[in-house]
């Protein structure tokens, strides 16, 4: 019976020190873009609505969305995206902080649709 412990034990110890750093366990997989085409033309342009979640258990900062020659014939608050000087990636929320479970909204009217797709971020865990 003693036996069974000590290896029950060293089989809980071995799981607490394996779990690691949270941040170790986020990651650009994490953030998930949902597009939607909406029914609205504007301009003779689609409509699109755009939904950027933070699944991570971390708050995510400097986020990076590839979106080259991104283009609006609808404003879209700076604030919230904005084309880098580069003119290949997007920044969401001036660099700031999306925490877990934030979902960054905005839409954006255009002859193209953009991907989104996150190209990178710093992990902030506490």
């Amino acid at each position: 019976m003693d036996a069974k412990l000590k290896i029950f034990a060293m089989l809980m110890l071995f799981c607490l020190c394996k779990g690691g750093d949270a941040s170790e366990q986020c990651g650009l997989s994490d953030l998930h873009v949902n597009q939607t085409a909406l029914r609205n033309q504007v301009g003779g342009h689609q409509e699109y609505s755009v939904e950027v979640e933070n699944k991570c258990i971390c708050t995510q900062t400097n986020v990076k969305l590839l979106c080259p020659g991104f283009n609006s014939s609808i404003r879209v608050d700076p604030g919230i995206i904005s084309l880098d000087p580069d003119g290949k990636l997007c920044t969401l929320v001036n660099g700031g902080a999306v925490r877990r479970a934030d979902v960054i909204k905005f839409n954006y009217a255009w002859s193209t649709k953009f991907s989104f797709s996150p190209v990178s971020s710093s992990i902030a865990c506490s």
